[in-house]
């Protein structure tokens, strides 16, 4: 309220406040609409706010002394058509950006509190920063200024042409020996490589920051700090070139932006050019390091618009529209509303009707992004930090970056519900959210599709069960065979020599035990001859039983499946290679694995489908028998196995054993109609799981982790 000093009394008139005369306000690039901008440059604090025609204009005369006075200048002297409160505005921006002489309680300690004010504790300090960091190292103006002179050639045309010729001819290389440039990969996987590969990254990311900081200022503008900073825990190296804000130019202002890809760029045109020459060894390995992270890093990271990175800041200078994220994030928010809503407010800011369009589907995307890379972002974290850590900083990247977001603008929605209730689209709107999250409820029956394989429920391999040459093969692929039958029959000289030497003990033995009556010795030693008579009598049955199962015979009835081709008489064998599979083709099962999350859904009795992967097989239809009560520690379905092709994800530990990368519960399954197979068929099995709503599976998802996760 303005004070009137009663009524008749003549209002009394606001001083304005003295602006800082450290100051510096520079010509700015127009806005994409021509209108002329000027960029404020606070020097002490390295900041610059950018500023249209009208502001500036009652910066100039800002001799006035009081802001009615200045509202009354503006009006007779230009042709802005400025109101008192747009006056009053300014002077509060003035004051909130501490570009006055004093602050507005005419205090100096006030800028002092308002600076403590704006600290953040450690811990919102962290939840603010842990993605990113920034450690200053150096001030590099005067090195920069003083080596300026020696990159100087590398501006040139001339120094363009080199590189892109360079480039061309490293390409072409790459091209026609593009299986050893692969293979130099596999140089890395050790730890002198994994050093080397290090050090030649933080020598690429050198040359790119060079890139900026040499860029801007070869064009006037001061590079205050470079040093490291850390993203995600991750250091990478940073240069501080918003100096570049002073400049007019959008042309100068897009090499800033540019100047580190450039120079990657151009570095990775001479490494690709160096490898092609380069021999086999350290030097040919660092020239692929420095190709291949630079390109990559170059394509992939840094002209990302959708990051803080380069790119962003090139496009920003291109659309000539700073802070483009904050301000792309008013329209895109804007137009969320108007299309939920259908309440047509004024934009929160005038621009052409092809720019507005561009902000909103900018910030759309940006968030689209946000959302899948702070949700990789808290996976990550999670896998690769110790637990306890882990989950803090799932839970900051869930709970601060992606659902608070969401809660302030629903949040927001709320407030304004009083406007919105107003407009049709809005029960529209209601209408479909309610309806979406009433079907979250209803249960469906659904299906679980797990893989499988159908196999006789019977079954035998056949192995040797010591080493022996083949003396007889009684059975061939396909042959019918009862229980106990033999197979195959095998010898062993070595085995023989061992029960005749058996054979000839025990008659020593027996000898002397017989000839104790005339002889003394003997009788002495009655004791031990009979003890040793029946160790050897033991050995000697042990040998034989042995000797026995060189003949290999049926442990079921079945067809012999498979018969190993190198069975011919006469050749060794050890018990490591199958001769032959028994199958009992009469009755077939089913076996599939289901993971823990929907393991809950099961039961027994279900009704269940098997599809073969061989669609030229008929389905058959099955019901659920067994499911167990713990999970496979070791998989031993080879068909199933994902090193084998299969589609349950699986690992080998230092022992070859196949270990699953989630846990799943064997269930085994009977067929409803007899059915005798032929061979072992893998496919997938559709069970008719117990009715469920997509809330009860979302909820029971969320616990299961939680309790996997809690062991920690």
């Amino acid at each position: 309220m303005r004070p009137s000093g009663g009524p008749g009394a003549k209002p009394q008139e606001r001083k304005l406040p003295p602006l800082r005369k450290n100051l510096q306000f520079n010509r700015g690039t127009p806005t994409p609409e021509g209108v002329p901008t000027w960029t404020i440059v606070d020097p002490v604090r390295n900041r610059y706010f950018q500023i249209e025609w009208p502001v500036y204009q009652m910066i100039q005369r800002w001799s006035a002394g009081s802001m009615e006075k200045l509202h009354a200048v503006m009006g007779r002297e230009t042709t802005c058509r400025t109101t008192l409160d747009d006056v009053e505005d300014l002077v509060k921006f003035l004051y909130t950006n501490n570009l006055t002489e004093q602050s507005a309680s005419g205090k100096h300690t006030d800028y002092q509190t308002q600076a403590q004010a704006g600290k953040q504790n450690w811990l919102m300090w962290l939840v603010h920063h842990y993605l990113f960091v920034k450690i200053p190292l150096v001030h590099p103006h005067r090195f920069l200024h003083s080596t300026l002179s020696v990159v100087a050639p590398l501006y040139t045309p001339a120094a363009g042409m080199a590189f892109g010729a360079l480039g061309l001819v490293g390409l072409i290389h790459v091209v026609r020996q593009w299986d050893a440039f692969v293979s130099t990969f596999l140089y890395f996987f050790n730890w002198r490589g994994a050093i080397l590969y290090s050090l030649s990254l933080g020598a690429v990311k050198v040359v790119h920051e060079l890139g900026h900081a040499y860029t801007a200022t070869r064009f006037g503008c001061r590079v205050p700090t470079m040093g490291l900073a850390f993203m995600v825990m991750m250091p990478v190296l940073y240069s501080d070139v918003s100096d570049s804000y002073r400049l007019t130019s959008k042309r100068k202002r897009l090499l800033i932006a540019a100047g580190g890809v450039i120079a990657e760029l151009g570095l990775a045109a001479v490494a690709l050019f160096a490898w092609g020459y380069l021999p086999e060894g350290t030097l040919r390995s660092i020239a692929f390091i420095v190709a291949t992270t630079s390109l990559a890093m170059s394509l992939v990271v840094n002209l990302n618009p959708l990051m803080r990175f380069d790119g962003y800041y090139v496009l920003a200078d291109g659309l000539g529209i700073p802070n483009l994220q904050d301000r792309s994030f008013a329209f895109g928010q804007w137009k969320l509303r108007a299309l939920l809503f259908g309440h047509q407010s004024a934009p929160p800011e005038a621009v052409s009707a092809s720019m507005r369009q561009t902000m909103v589907i900018y910030a759309w995307a940006v968030w689209l992004y946000r959302l899948i890379l702070f949700t990789g972002i808290a996976l990550m974290v999670y896998h690769y930090f110790f637990k306890a850590l882990g989950i803090i900083l799932f839970l900051v990247e869930i709970v601060w970056f992606i659902a608070l977001p969401i809660v302030r603008e629903v949040s927001a929605w709320w407030q304004n519900r009083t406007v919105y209730a107003a407009s049709p689209r809005t029960w529209v709107t209601t209408a479909c959210v309610s309806l979406v999250l009433a079907l979250g409820f209803v249960p469906l029956h659904i299906s679980i599709s797990v893989p499988a394989v159908l196999q006789a429920s019977s079954y035998a391999t056949i192995f040797a069960p010591t080493p022996g040459r083949i003396q007889e093969v009684r059975i061939h692929d396909g042959q019918m065979v009862k229980a106990g039958e033999a197979l195959l029959v095998l010898e062993n000289p070595a085995l023989d020599k061992e029960v005749r030497l058996a054979e000839t003990k025990v008659a020593m033995w027996d000898y002397r035990l017989g000839r104790q009556a005339g002889y003394g010795q003997d009788r002495e030693q009655r004791q031990v001859i009979g003890e040793s008579l029946r160790a050897g009598l033991a050995e000697l049955q042990g040998l034989e039983a042995k000797r026995e199962t060189m003949a290999l015979k049926a442990p079921i009835a079945g067809i012999v499946r498979d018969r190993a081709d190198s069975l011919t008489v006469g050749r060794w064998i050890d018990q490591k290679v199958p001769i032959a599979y028994l199958v009992d083709e009469s009755h077939a099962a089913i076996e599939s694995f289901v993971p823990v999350d929907e393991l809950a859904y099961v039961e027994v009795g279900q009704a269940a489908q098997f599809v073969p992967l061989d669609l030229t097989r008929p389905s058959v239809k099955a019901h659920v028998t067994d499911i167990a009560e713990v999970d496979e520690r070791e998989f031993m379905v080879p068909y199933l196995a994902s090193t084998y092709g299969g589609d349950v994800p699986v690992r080998k530990d230092d022992k070859g054993r196949l270990k699953p990368e989630v846990s799943v519960y064997r269930v085994r399954l009977s067929l409803d109609e007899p059915l005798q197979p032929d061979q072992v068929l893998a496919g997938h099995v559709q069970i008719e799981a117990q009715p469920s709503s997509m809330a009860k599976r979302a909820w029971d998802q969320v616990v299961a982790t939680l309790v996997r996760e809690s062991g920690f």
